[in-house]
């Protein structure tokens, strides 16, 4: 009786897997809060050490930025699905705490940088932060919550990310101009900023590695050796279309978070230097755009709480991935990010920008297989890598040489083929248990 009354434990209107307790749920909860805010802080941090510390012109920051999303996504593309599969055998919040201490070493390193080659270097371990916090997360949400309310827990945790970006954005991202008026020169302000969220990020590896569920997670069947886990991440798609469109899905939705928080807040900043502000005040004017697109992603994400279990897994993802392409192009109309009358185009990429993040990640959390599911998310984050390095190489050399707004129309149009995909599959796709059974097959 009492793995029983264990399945019916609700965090809630969030049904528990057994052995999850509230404790969990809420150390989950703070997770979800700080973990894409921290992991995101480099597109406020990046380019003022560009600007303060490297000494990098205005008009090339935007292919430097890139370059270094690129160098970023070629180390993760290496360690995504690794770390996935090492979670499977040592548990989530080893390789979760990790992350967050990578992010802060690297955080605390970032004002030291000299040159662009340096801060590539420092990336590195930037890069292996990331993997950590992001894969863990979406990983640490299928483990935990019982599958039919997983929508309902993505959409939550979109909405503790947004309320995070915007925390960050509004606070964080200011403290520079803050100890600027308190008579610090720009250099040492972005330094001190830096040294804050390096602390923060010690603070969060600690408070995940004494609080997620302890051991590695428990799995349906016989767990697969590496080499299978290996095998099974990557193959899998082969035989099954919906997997095959979930990691299309973050080829793209993983790009949408990258190009809003590194090309938006970057427009912004530019904008305001050529309207003649200096760096502090310039990214803290620039910063505009982006808060207001994820002030809009909280409500969005609320929204989506309570629509995405309503649906089919692929049709939600279709409807998300159609909003986020309408409202990438729609960003043509805006010549002037600052332009208070531009509002409800950041209004409507923010909607976007959500929408198809949780339709992606609900799709995962649904095709992911137990018994492989940490190899399998790995591989999930490893198209979205491979989605954000390419977009980042091509968004920030048209940012500077086309225009700032090329990178998001790129973006939309990247948006409209996967809704197109997710479209046909859902009316083609042969009945979902079906392939779960050719998976499971391939992962013993």
């Amino acid at each position: 009786m009492a793995p029983e009354k264990e399945r019916q434990r609700k965090f809630g209107f969030i049904g528990l897997e057994p052995g999850v307790n509230p404790i969990h749920m809420w150390v989950l909860v703070y997770a979800a809060f700080v973990s894409i805010a921290l992991a995101i802080f480099d597109a406020f941090g990046t380019p003022y050490v560009l600007s303060e510390s490297i000494g990098v012109p205005l008009e090339k920051q935007g292919n430097v930025v890139g370059r270094l999303n690129v160098y970023t996504e070629i180390v993760l593309l290496m360690v995504f699905t690794p770390f996935g599969v090492l979670s499977d055998r040592i548990g989530r919040r080893a390789i979760y705490a990790g992350g967050f201490i990578c992010l802060g070493i690297s955080y605390a390193l970032f004002p030291l940088a000299g040159s662009v080659s340096e801060l590539a270097l420092i990336r590195v371990i930037y890069s292996l932060g990331l993997a950590g916090v992001t894969g863990m997360l979406a990983t640490v949400i299928a483990d935990y919550v019982i599958p039919e309310h997983r929508g309902r827990m993505v959409g939550m945790t979109g909405l503790l990310n947004g309320l995070g970006i915007v925390v960050s954005a509004l606070f964080l991202a200011k403290l520079p101009s803050v100890f600027v008026g308190q008579g610090y020169d720009n250099y040492t302000a972005g330094q001190y900023t830096l040294f804050i969220v390096a602390g923060l990020c010690g603070l969060s590896a600690l408070i995940v590695g004494r609080g997620l569920k302890s051991g590695a997670p428990a799995t349906v069947g016989e767990r697969p050796g590496a080499r299978e886990s290996y095998k099974a991440a990557f193959t899998a798609a082969r035989d099954n279309p919906q997997l095959a469109v979930a990691y299309a899905s973050a080829f793209v939705a993983r790009g949408d978070l990258v190009i809003v928080g590194t090309f938006l807040v970057l427009w912004g900043k530019v904008a305001a230097v050529e309207g003649g502000m200096e760096t502090a005040a310039a990214l803290e004017a620039g910063r505009i755009p982006f808060v207001i697109a994820q002030a809009a992603a909280l409500i969005g994400a609320v929204v989506a709480v309570f629509v995405i279990d309503r649906f089919h897994r692929m049709s939600a993802l279709a409807g998300c991935m159609g909003l986020a392409a309408v409202a990438y192009t729609m960003l043509l109309f805006v010549d002037d990010p600052l332009d208070k009358a531009n509002i409800p185009f950041f209004v409507l990429l923010g909607f976007g920008q959500i929408a198809a993040f949780l339709g992606s990640t609900t799709l995962i959390g649904k095709e992911a297989p137990a018994n492989n599911r940490g190899a399998v998310v790995g591989a999930f984050s490893v198209a979205g890598a491979m989605g954000i390095l390419i977009m980042s190489g091509v968004g920030g050399s048209i940012f500077d040489s086309i225009d700032p707004r090329a990178p998001f129309i790129l973006l939309g149009l990247m948006n409209l083929v996967v809704m197109l995909s997710a479209i046909y599959v859902r009316i083609k796709s042969p009945p979902l248990a079906a392939f779960h059974r050719v998976l499971r097959s391939t992962s013993v």
